[in-house]
């Protein structure tokens, strides 16, 4: 990414990112994603929790799915040089515990965001669904944290639900009406799930359906359906063909740049919101993600809206704990 010197006076907002996990402690997490944001000139952000279910996992993924998965795909996979992928191909079952060890050491709980939040006001924490709960058990939990949360997140590949499945019905009705919005993971993920087969729950189509059921509900399609390493921009047509419904948003979270640029030739700009996805694209940092947006031959204040005025202009919609932007 190139590099060179940022722009100051408008003071991005970081609408997706995470805590990093390789800092245990919710306090010092939270204090290297704020150094990271501050070189960015990033005012304040969503941190998102990530609770991903390893019973389900293993209850979904065995041998004889991977290889079917793989399908067409294996050659691109074996080549890929994703040593995840990769492994799934040459060494299946031990790739399979990889991914486990990787869930386990990725888990951030929504405990841990919230606790992050209360020692760094710029975060704005965001609940992870979880599936071990259930529906009833998380409506239960997010009732405890409400007014503290913006939001919720559904992993449609780590979580292993359609957005629009029934069952989240119960828990969107809940959220309706409160001030505040569901973000949904939209394309592929790392490993099994940069399969397609094993990611097709996170089609932006889904999410759409979701939002039309419920109408006074907002939704952010993250990563505007492309994320995926092996097949970037799989979903992106369906992304931007839900962002005509009026509570239907995008990030633009971990996506190429080229693809932001075409959703806002396609659909406008005033519904992306700006996301770094922080710390999970490798080698990068949220600094150059604002770079990238800053370059991008679009008007200028296409750029504006998206890394500030549309998260802004959303979040002040909102109810607590969005801040004053």
């Amino acid at each position: 990414m190139e590099k060179g010197a940022l722009d100051c006076s408008l003071h991005p907002v970081d609408m997706h990112a995470h805590l990093p996990w390789w800092a245990r402690d919710p306090g010092r997490a939270g204090g290297i994603l704020v150094d990271a944001w501050r070189e960015a000139c990033i005012e304040a952000g969503l941190v998102i929790a990530v609770e991903p279910s390893i019973r389900l996992f293993r209850s979904n993924v065995d041998e004889r799915r991977v290889y079917n998965a793989l399908g067409e795909y294996m050659d691109l996979v074996a080549l890929s040089r994703i040593p995840m992928l990769t492994n799934l191909v040459y060494k299946t079952r031990d790739a399979l515990e990889e991914h486990v060890d990787f869930l386990r050491e990725h888990t951030r709980t929504t405990e841990e965001v919230l606790e992050a939040a209360r020692l760094h006001p710029e975060i704005i924490p965001v609940a992870s669904y979880n599936p071990d709960l259930g529906v009833d058990g998380n409506i239960s939990r997010l009732r405890r944290v409400l007014d503290k949360i913006i939001g919720v997140k559904i992993f449609p590949t780590l979580h292993f639900i359609r957005p629009n499945h029934g069952s989240l019905s119960k828990l969107y009705r809940e959220l309706e009406g409160r001030g505040k919005i569901v973000i949904v993971h939209t394309g592929c993920d790392p490993g099994v799930w940069e399969l397609p087969s094993l990611c097709s729950h996170a089609r932006p189509s889904l999410v759409e359906d979701a939002a039309r059921r419920h109408r006074d509900l907002v939704f952010v399609v993250a990563h505007l359906g492309s994320y995926s390493a092996l097949t970037p921009g799989i979903f992106f047509h369906e992304a931007v063909k839900a962002l005509s419904r009026d509570n239907v948003y995008a990030d633009t979270s971990a996506v190429d740049p080229y693809f932001v640029r075409l959703a806002v030739e396609e659909s406008g700009w005033d519904k992306i919101l700006f996301g770094s996805d922080y710390p999970y694209v490798t080698g990068t940092k949220p600094a150059d993600w604002v770079r990238e947006i800053s370059l991008l031959d679009i008007p200028g204040k296409a750029k504006e809206a998206i890394l500030r005025g549309n998260a802004a202009r959303l979040l002040r919609s909102l109810g607590p704990p969005a801040p004053r932007l």
